[in-house]
């Protein structure tokens, strides 16, 4: 008999509903919900048969729930990971961790301390299709040049135009296109390569001082890597590899991954499209899930390594 793996929703944004559908498909009992609107939280706990509503955060961390999954904005990211860490809960927290460098340490500090599971939620590096390219990077020789384009044009961008501002735009909310959509393009970056020697961001900024558009360049020993982010506009998105000896293209969203094709300089040419999950957040769940499951703790560990790694270059930006 499979063991259950519950969680508790923090939160009643748009990716909610994204979430406790992925997780559901993979295994995960989504038992409860909990959010700073009450009658918000009510209306989805309806809308997707989640049994109970709790009324303050303290209870649903005392509810006997194996994780809490935060999804509120971004600034407050920490504050609720470190009370469920204190509180002896596991935490999937959203993209990006939290506010700085400081607090990821802290957090990454307090769940090793008290042997607990937490783990950012970071869609792009579980997808097999990423594992495709880490295992056919060597085919093509020494990487000159890494460029990622996550651009979509925001829903939310006309409002914000027109001077309401939510919180994807909003600087004391965290918001802003390099720790929304950039930062997938990071994660990509750091996961393959590493900490840059160099890195700069430059940015197009919206009328209260926002970036809405902006590009990271960062220098490595023997190559460059260029990291894309657009809500201000829009094109197909991607990520391309070029090495000495052939190249790797991911068409599509930098969030999806869905094929890859690498080609090499003497002609062949292989495609790729391996991910089992319809939906992009499956796949994090269910690694999240059975590294659990197993009590991987040093699987967990090098995910939070890999976290303060991207940390550590998205404070320098």
């Amino acid at each position: 008999m499979t063991k259950v793996t519950s969680v508790g929703i923090v939160g009643t944004g748009k990716i909610i509903r994204e979430s406790v559908g992925a997780m559901r498909q993979t295994g995960w009992d989504v038992a409860a919900i909990w959010g700073r609107n009450h009658d918000k939280a009510c209306a989805i706990a309806e809308e997707l048969s989640i049994e109970k509503v709790y009324a303050t955060y303290d209870e649903l961390l005392t509810s006997g729930v194996d994780f809490v999954y935060i999804g509120l904005t971004n600034n407050v990211h920490y504050e609720f990971a470190m009370k469920a860490l204190e509180m002896g809960v596991n935490v999937l927290v959203e993209k990006p961790f939290c506010s700085t460098l400081e607090q990821a340490v802290a957090l990454a500090a307090k769940a090793r301390e008290k042997g607990l599971y937490l783990f950012e939620t970071i869609s792009n590096i579980h997808l097999p299709s990423w594992q495709v390219v880490r295992e056919q990077l060597p085919n093509i020789g020494e990487i000159k040049l890494f460029q990622a384009d996550f651009s979509q044009y925001s829903s939310r961008y006309k409002e914000y135009l027109s001077g309401v501002i939510g919180s994807a735009f909003n600087p004391a909310c965290d918001g802003g296109t390099l720790r929304d959509l950039n930062i997938y393009n990071l994660h990509l970056a750091v996961d393959l390569f590493g900490l840059p020697d160099e890195a700069i961001f430059r940015a197009t900024r919206g009328h209260n001082g926002i970036d809405t558009s902006g590009v990271v360049l960062m220098k490595y020993p023997t190559m460059l890597a260029l990291c894309v982010g657009a809500k201000d506009s829009h094109n197909p998105s991607g990520v391309t590899i070029q090495g000495e000896q052939g190249w790797i293209r991911i068409d599509g969203m930098p969030n999806l991954l869905p094929s890859v094709t690498v080609h090499l300089l003497n002609g062949e040419s292989q495609h790729f499209a391996p991910n089992r999950y319809e939906h992009r957040l499956c796949h994090q769940f269910e690694h999240y899930r059975e590294i659990f499951l197993g009590g991987h703790l040093a699987a967990m560990n090098k995910a939070l390594d890999h976290t303060l790694a991207v940390m550590t270059l998205l404070e320098r930006l």
